[in-house]
């Protein structure tokens, strides 16, 4: 089982030597001294002056011409500091089965963990636990263009709920999921199980139930939210990127009664997002970026039953979407770009039940995509030339009994995965992007899952 890692080379700039003496008549290595006669003192002091000011000069050149490099590489990011069209501000990539290089250079990723995510080659890698507990891959067939997948791997593990896949500092995919002790379990690498011995790592926690929320923070450390069963909500990051060293877990000032969301703002400040049984929406975020510390929660209001999905749209502000208790869609957006204050609450229908996913379509408009209450996929998107209208809730078919992820592809196509009424895995796809061309549900992908 390959480990989704990549190979590349980063350049590092070069400059030349600087500060060379002109040639001319009066500036040759020796036509002064032969032709004419001796200069005065004063003159050769200019001259040697002149030497001195162009040599250091050429210095200067040397030392600026990284910094140089490195602001045009900054100046191409958009939001969260990552290019255009590009998963994350990959400034390098490494073979992970060779020795880590001395000094790795970080890929800091703007998309938080999800169930389904793209690896360093563009592929699609989609996580689900079966039936039995064991965290079960599939990564897109090598080559294809469409959504195919091979067949399954088992990371072993005894999970209790969904599991997260997030890219490390270091290019390399890793997988979340809480155990059915309520610890967090880490499979870096997405080892397989071998003879029954799974590759997990017990990071802790204190009773912990649902799905893990995990990004990166602005310095690449991975950060994971998880809630207990007790409504607490808790959190755990990285201390150092290559170690895969870990810090305490902390508690928050905030019930979660719900799978909480996680995502990193266009200023770089992660932002939890938890409702709470009151159905209240709070959100918390990083005292400072890539801080261990937290601010006091802000309440956000509304009316909501169910977790949260959280997306950056074009202009860097966060949108939040959840589920009211009558099965409506919500919605609230930030005023501006990492501002924290909120326009407030708006409704956008619909009667539906379980997880929203929000996602940003291959020409910047958001897309949220979530089940109705006979198990049909239903889509709403973003309309209009503000953006600032939504269309009719869009039936993109299905019978199913839980969705599981929403991936935008290579391609640029919306890719669906959902459990079928029997535990199989099915899917749904976009056969042209940023259009209303859908496929079929496909039920071929095989495996047992759970329905509920």
């Amino acid at each position: 089982m390959p480990l989704f890692s990549g190979r590349g080379r980063s350049k590092s700039p070069s400059g030349g030597r600087g500060g060379s003496r002109p040639v001319g008549p009066d500036s040759g290595p020796f036509s002064v001294e032969t032709q004419r006669p001796k200069p005065a003192p004063p003159a050769r002091r200019r001259n040697d002056h002149k030497l001195l000011v162009l040599a250091g000069i050429g210095g200067l050149v040397l030392i600026a011409a990284p910094i140089v490099v490195f602001s045009q590489l900054a100046d191409q990011a958009g939001p969260g500091g990552v290019p255009a069209g590009s998963e994350g501000s990959v400034m390098g990539e490494y073979d992970l089965e060779e020795p880590y290089p001395a000094s790795p250079l970080l890929q800091v990723s703007p998309l938080p963990g999800a169930s389904s995510r793209l690896d360093g080659s563009g592929r699609v890698v989609l996580a689900a636990t079966s039936a039995s507990g064991s965290v079960l891959i599939s990564s897109q067939t090598d080559g294809s263009q469409g959504p195919e997948l091979n067949g399954w791997v088992d990371l072993g593990g005894s999970a209790a709920g969904d599991p997260v896949l997030a890219t490390n500092a270091i290019g390399e995919m890793t997988a979340f999921a809480v155990g059915t002790d309520g610890h967090l379990r880490q499979n870096r690498g997405l080892k397989p199980a071998v003879d029954g011995e799974s590759e997990w790592r017990d990071l802790g926690g204190e009773q912990l139930v649902g799905m893990p929320a995990v990004a990166q923070g602005a310095d690449g450390k991975l950060v994971v939210a998880a809630r207990g069963a007790d409504g607490s909500l808790q959190v755990i990051q990285q201390t150092a990127v290559v170690a895969d060293t870990w810090g305490e877990w902390q508690r928050l000032r905030a019930p979660a009664a719900h799978d909480p969301a996680l995502y990193r703002d266009s200023h770089g400040k992660l932002r939890i997002f938890a409702s709470g049984p009151d159905g209240q929406l709070r959100t918390i975020s990083q005292a400072s970026t890539s801080a261990a510390e937290w601010n006091v929660p802000q309440d956000l209001g509304g009316s909501v039953a169910g977790p949260p999905a959280v997306v950056m749209d074009l202009e860097g502000r966060l949108r939040v979407f959840a589920l009211h208790a009558d099965g409506s869609l919500t919605h609230n957006v930030e005023a501006d770009a990492a501002s924290n204050a909120w326009v407030g609450w708006a409704d956008l229908g619909g009667q539906l039940e379980g997880k929203p996913f929000a996602t940003t379509g291959h020409r910047g408009g958001v897309a949220v995509h979530v089940l109705d209450r006979d198990g049909t996929l239903r889509e709403v998107y973003q309309a209009g030339v503000n953006r600032e209208k939504w269309s009719k809730w869009q039936d993109r078919g299905g019978n199913v009994a839980r969705a599981v992820s929403v991936i935008q592809d290579a391609q640029g196509r919306f890719v669906v995965h959902a459990i079928g009424r029997t535990g199989g895995m099915e899917r749904a796809y976009q056969r042209v992007p940023s259009s209303s061309d859908w496929s079929g549900w496909a039920a071929d992908l095989g495996g047992a899952f759970r329905t509920g």
